[in-house]
């Protein structure tokens, strides 16, 4: 009996001794929303039919094209895309028909704890064009 005690104990405490005090946790790749504008009005240029997404192109700083998700729900069309690169001083191109071609700069920072991993996007700012950050949503709008 002794023994059978001994035994469930020492598998109780080794057990223990594997438990993690944290679980790991991971936020998912950082998301960038944009939307263009017509920058007089604020009309969106693809709702008002302006372009059509298909217009779309996006390429990284190396000219490699960068997946992206084109939203177009109930008269809000955005361009949904993940960065290419997890590190600071990120170039993005997005090429609209033959008259648009704003270049976006911006950094993913990480803001990982000894529990989880985060990152964001910081400092996005278009180049060429004027723009606004949106703050409670974190689009960036870019005015045509």
């Amino acid at each position: 009996m002794k023994k059978s005690l001994f035994l469930l104990l020492l598998v109780i405490s080794s057990y223990s001794c594997n438990i993690n005090d944290c679980q790991d946790y991971e936020t998912g790749p950082p998301i960038m929303y944009v939307e263009i504008v017509d920058a007089d009005s604020g009309e969106n240029l693809f709702t008002n039919d302006t372009y059509q997404a298909s217009d779309l192109e996006i390429i990284n700083k190396n000219g490699v094209d960068v997946d992206f998700y084109f939203i177009d729900e109930n008269d809000y069309n955005m361009i949904q895309f993940t960065p290419y690169s997890y590190s600071e001083k990120n170039i993005i191109y997005i090429k609209v028909g033959e008259d648009i071609d704003a270049k976006i700069l911006f950094d993913v920072v990480d803001h990982s704890g000894e529990c989880y991993s985060a990152y964001f996007i910081e400092n996005k700012e278009v180049e060429n064009y004027p723009y606004e950050l949106v703050s409670n949503t974190g689009v960036l709008k870019i005015k045509i």
